[in-house]
């Protein structure tokens, strides 16, 4: 329902657009967490200050120098902690580990440890790179991802 001034005609108003917002004002009102939570919230981005369960895990698995043998043991453990996971965030954090381990040995040893087809990985690798892009482990799935569009050179 629209409001319009005392004594003014329907007509005045109906087909005028609302006044614009005053945008940088109230991004100027905002603190500074409430920018953060904002840019978070927009970004989805991981929250750098809460990282995933498993972490030390993770980033064993997206270390250049974890031989396939390691990855496979790791995504194996990673199976584990997703069944043992007493909520969504921790089971999370073990399918991230999972993912990592399961794309660094495609990446970085040409080697496929898991049973489903590397192909068939392809949207789920475009996603997380986006959603760690500034990170190692973005970078991890952005290859992967480039190399299963074929933009670059199977290893």
């Amino acid at each position: 329902m629209k409001f319009r001034g005392k004594n003014t005609p329907p007509e005045a108003h109906d087909d005028q657009p609302p006044p614009p917002r005053d945008w940088t004002a109230a991004l100027e009102a905002l603190s500074g967490p409430q920018v953060k939570a904002l840019l978070l919230v927009a970004s989805d981005m991981p929250d750098p200050s809460s990282p995933p369960p498993h972490m030390d895990l993770i980033e064993r698995a997206a270390s250049e120098t974890t031989t396939v043998e390691e990855l496979r043991e790791l995504k194996e453990r990673a199976k584990g902690l997703a069944k043992e996971a007493a909520d969504g965030r921790h089971r999370e954090g073990a399918q991230l580990l999972y993912h990592v381990a399961v794309a660094a040995a495609f990446v970085r040893h040409g080697a496929a440890i898991s049973g489903r087809p590397m192909r068939k990985q392809h949207a789920l690798y475009e996603e997380v790179a986006a959603k760690w892009a500034g990170h190692p482990i973005g970078a991890l799935f952005r290859d992967a991802a480039d190399r299963l569009a074929g933009t670059k050179e199977h290893t």
